[in-house]
């Protein structure tokens, strides 16, 4: 396309083109000529202006080496120099003024170790009291500096330092020894630095020798020499000395040794290097040798170097060269643009489709075109006889005539104003009519009208065509607002120029509210950033979009909605904006949520639950699904998108293949109980066997068909294990539970015969010593009657055992006796009956707090419990106070808790645990078996409850018995 245009223009301008050409290549050889010649002098006058420079730079360090001469020559002549004559001598240089960018003036002297200390005593005499060479260290050979001038400022620093301790110096004063030449040394950094505007520096030597010798071999110069004149520089200040105000237009780079790396550079004009940069056109690369050593200089020039009034000559013959050529190509483009012109106005007149006429002031046509002939069905000559609203004007549709005076073409012309779009009928020269539409422009000349042109188009296709587009609009207004949705219609700048009744409706708002950007008072503030960047993409693209939002409908609810926009193109294809359509889907929104909140929940289900749940689709036996469960029970192997067959070994599948298969072919679900089943847990290849309560449920389509086979299962090995462990154990507790009961049985048959039987010998043992003492009454002495006491309190207290070992065994026996509901209170009365008089000596209370009235207990035991505990509070009571035993019955949990407590003696914690032991007592000074608190325990024991004790000694003790039962009402 841009060719095809260039080709064009190239075409119809071609002599403008050349014209141009010819003198813009004539002005490109006459500039190419003169640069060449200036580019050429630049050049010349740049080398020999970087020759000048380095000149300079040689003759000055020359200049610094015949100074160095001169000293050399007073040193020979005077033998030896103080150092004030050597002060005299530096100022009668005057260095500063003649040579500029010399640091110093100096003698270095050299000794050897065994004259150094003599050395520092002779600097020291002169007044140098703390001098000592430095830096410290031992050395084959010391040069330290002896004079220094001027001996001020930073000077001062190298005074004493030892120029052979530092291996760039003591390099150039070898050299110097073993040439007899003057020796420049390489890069160094001068001990004058202070670190203010520090810069590299180099130094001069020239050697003098011993006796004023004159050594010819090197061995002799080594042993002969005395010391050396020398100069230290800084390299910047040096620099600045030499090239001055004289070479501003260059810069200059000056590199120790024979390369130019940047470690090596001793000054620079300028901060960037140009050798590493290659940035400068007219380079020039110097070398200097000094003192038996080499300096590269690499110097360029400066912009404004070239900038002379004959270098720029070629810039303005080129610039006055293509002012020139545009000129005349313009001048010829003109005129070949005002010939074109006329010739495309005729052509432009004569294919026009407007019908164009050029009337006089007295309406008389003057001109036609062929559009205007051919809508008249006139020609021009036919014209000229009449006025044109005599020939196509004349008439109404109706018949009517139509009187010139109303013509508004004519009173156009007659006021000088143009008139556009007006809109008419013309006659044709067959009598038919067309509707136009005219634009008429009044010509002026010397201030009158003196001619009009009109343009008149036939519009009667056009009024036929807006007709149909109107009835068009009304129809889609029509089926709009009786659409079931929201229809809204925009232009490319996201304005609303129309929706229906159901957006009125909706929002409440007013057609005329709505359109514009009246709609983003409805849309929720939050979706405005995001819907704006989904317009703009669908509107840059000339797209569709669509976006799920929220708009708050007219009683103010906000409400889900999807706007869905297509994009709207013009008859030429050009985007006009989107056609949208809104549906409200609050309702759908919310059970897409309740969905999604169901599938969450199953999901979380599915993966949390701690059964083996997998789906296994029907069509080809895969898994669908398989949860954490599953694939931990088969090491974690992958089985999602394998078959059954595929995902487990034979071993494995044996009966669960099958029972699969059965599902799928019947329909029918499986429930298994404890079903063995193989599986690689580890995924080794070691096999294990378990025991599943499972389920294959199937899932049937519509149509009965299986879908997929859902497989639940729960792992029970674990509790078949332990119910066949504890079926094992129950057989083995009924066994001993049975011989237990044996064995109980045998000792109660053993301590019921062993008491009953013993009870009538110890009978005839009682007679006996009875009999005995009646018979040798008044026989006995005092000792004889203490035994036959002694033998009848060992007789009481082996009848209190049998006594007891008898009670024992009814306690044994009454185990199972029949329990009733009892009143704790009368219980309580009755024994405190019973022992009224152990009470009454001990002059002692009881309290009670029953918030338990009654319990359910066998009488006899329940009595043996509250007598034992009551009577022992009473009879181990403190010497130091009266006893006072308080007695309360309360509910806790699952049991009811009878609580005897006391002030009595109280017992040691250490001897607690032995309480309720058989025959144990823990006080001997009342009379007791030891063997009542013992029953107190086994009974409670045996009817399910226990019994605590808290006790602390001279402070009392309490017991609390719980017995295991509700508390019962009352007493039946």
């Amino acid at each position: 396309m841009e060719l095809a245009r260039l080709a064009r223009f190239l075409r119809d301008h071609y002599i403008a083109v050349f014209s141009f050409l010819l003198i813009f290549l004539l002005t490109l050889f006459v500039y190419s000529e003169t640069k060449r010649k200036a580019d050429e002098r630049s050049k010349k006058m740049f080398e020999l202006h970087a020759e000048q420079a380095v000149a300079a730079v040689k003759r000055r360090m020359n200049n610094y080496v015949q100074v160095l001469t001169g000293a050399k020559a007073l040193l020979v002549a005077s033998d030896t120099i103080e150092r004030s004559a050597w002060h005299k001598y530096y100022n009668s240089l005057n260095l500063e003024e003649n040579y500029p960018g010399i640091q110093a003036l100096g003698y270095t002297h050299v000794v050897r170790p065994s004259e150094l200390a003599a050395y520092e005593r002779r600097i020291r005499s002169e007044g140098f009291s703390g001098f000592s060479v430095y830096p410290e260290g031992k050395r084959t050979e010391y040069a330290p500096i002896t004079y220094i001038e001027p001996f001020t400022g930073r000077n001062l620093r190298a005074f004493g330092f030892d120029m052979s301790s530092e291996p760039t110096r003591q390099s150039a004063m070898r050299i110097a020894r073993d040439t007899k030449q003057p020796a420049l040394s390489g890069k160094v950094r001068l001990v004058q630095e202070d670190g203010e505007d520090e810069q590299a520096g180099f130094l001069i030597y020239l050697p003098l020798y011993r006796d004023n010798a004159d050594p010819a071999s090197i061995k002799d110069r080594q042993n002969l020499i005395k010391g050396f004149v020398y100069s230290p520089f800084r390299a910047k200040d040096l620099m600045t000395s030499i090239l001055g105000r004289q070479f501003d237009d260059i810069d200059v780079e000056v590199y120790d040794g024979t390369s130019f790396a940047k470690e090596s550079l001793l000054y620079s004009t300028d901060s960037t290097l140009y050798y590493h940069t290659n940035n400068r056109t007219l380079a020039y690369p110097g070398t200097i040798s000094i003192g038996n050593h080499t300096w590269r200089l690499f110097i360029t020039a400066e912009p404004d170097f070239e900038g002379t009034a004959e270098s720029e000559l070629p810039y303005y013959i080129l610039a006055g060269g293509v002012i020139i050529s545009l000129l005349m190509g313009f001048i010829i483009w003109s005129l070949s643009n005002t010939r074109r012109s006329n010739r495309l106005k005729q052509t432009i007149t004569d294919n026009a489709t407007a019908a164009l006429f050029i009337i006089d002031a007295r309406g008389y046509c003057t001109f036609m075109n062929p559009a205007a002939e051919e809508m008249t069905g006139y020609t021009l000559e036919e014209m000229e006889g009449k006025t044109l609203h005599e020939m196509v004007h004349y008439m109404h549709p109706d018949g009517s005539d139509f009187p010139v005076e109303e013509c508004r073409i004519r009173t156009a012309l007659a006021i000088t104003e143009p008139m556009r779009a007006y809109e008419d009928m013309f006659i044709h020269r067959d009598g038919s009519f067309s509707n136009v539409s005219c634009t008429v422009q009044p010509i002026k000349e010397r201030g009158s009208g003196t001619y009009a042109i009109i343009e008149v188009r036939d519009i009667t296709e056009e009024k036929r065509a807006k007709e149909a587009i109107i009835e068009s609009e009304a129809r889609f207004r029509t089926m709009a607002d009786n659409a079931p949705v929201m229809i809204w219609v925009g232009n490319p700048q996201g304005e609303c120029v129309y929706v229906n009744k159901q957006w009125i409706d909706f929002t409440g708002l007013s057609f005329e509210k709505s359109i514009s950007r009246g709609w983003q008072e409805v849309l929720e503030p939050e979706h405005m950033p995001q819907y704006s960047e989904v317009f703009k993409k669908a509107t840059a693209a000339s797209g569709s979009f669509k976006m799920e939002m929220r708009m708050r409908r007219h009683d103010g609810k906000l409400r889900w909605v999807i706007n869905t926009a297509m994009p709207r193109f013009g008859v030429n294809g050009e985007f006009l904006g989107h056609i949208g359509s809104i549906i409200d889907i609050t309702e759908i929104k919310e059970a897409e949520q309740k969905v999604k909140q169901n599938a969450e929940l199953l999901q979380k289900l599915f993966l949390e639950v701690p059964a083996v749940v997998g789906l296994v689709r029907a069509q080809d036996f895969k898994y669908v699904l398989a949860n954490p469960q599953y694939r931990r029970l088969y090491g974690n192997r992958p089985l999602v998108g394998k078959t059954i067959y595929d995902a487990h070994t034979s071993e494995e599948g044996h009966g669960f293949f099958q029972r699969l298969e059965r599902v799928v072919e019947t329909g029918e679900p499986f429930v298994g109980n404890e079903t063995v089943a193989t599986f690689d847990r580890y995924n080794n290849g070691q096999l294990e066997r378990g025991y599943f309560n499972l389920v294959y449920q199937p899932l049937i389509y519509s149509n009965g068909q299986v879908e997929a086979v859902l497989v639940f299962a729960v792992e029970v090995t674990e509790l078949v294990k332990a119910r066949k462990e504890l079926i094992n154990t129950n057989e083995e507790l009924s066994e001993k539970n049975t011989e237990l009961q044996r064995i109980n049985n045998d000792l109660d048959n053993f301590v019921y015969t062993a008491s009953h039987d013993l009870k009538s010998p110890i009978a005839n043992m009682e007679g006996l010593a009875t009999l005995l003492r009646d018979i040798l009454q008044g026989n006995l002495n005092q000792e004889d009657m203490k035994v036959l006491a002694m033998l009848q309190q060992a007789v009481n207290k082996l009848k209190g055992t049998i006594a007891d070992l008898t009670e024992i065994t009814k306690v044994q026996k009454e185990l199972q006796s029949e329990v009733e509901p009892l009143s704790v209170e009368n219980m309580l009365q009755d024994i405190t009956t019973d022992i009224d008089k152990l009470i009454k000596e001990a002059d002692a209370t009881i309290s009670t707090d029953l918030e338990v009235k009654n319990i359910l207990y066998a009488r006899k035991n329940l009595r043996s419990i509250i007598y034992n505990l009551v009577s022992n509070a009473i009879k181990y009571k403190s010497p130091e106070r009266a006893p006072e035993v308080h007695i309360a019955t309360y509910q806790q949990d699952r049991y009811i808790v009878l609580e005897v407590k006391d002030n009595g003696l109280g017992i040691k914690k250490e001897q607690q645990h032995k309480l309720f032991t058989m025959f144990k007592r823990l006080h001997s000074h009342v009379e007791g078996t030891g063997i009542g608190l013992y029953i107190v325990k086994r009974i409670i024991e045996n009817n399910g409850g226990f019994i605590k004790v808290e006790s602390e000694v001279d402070k009392g003790t309490t017991f609390k018995v719980y017995f295991k039962q509700a508390a019962v009402a009352e007493v039946v």
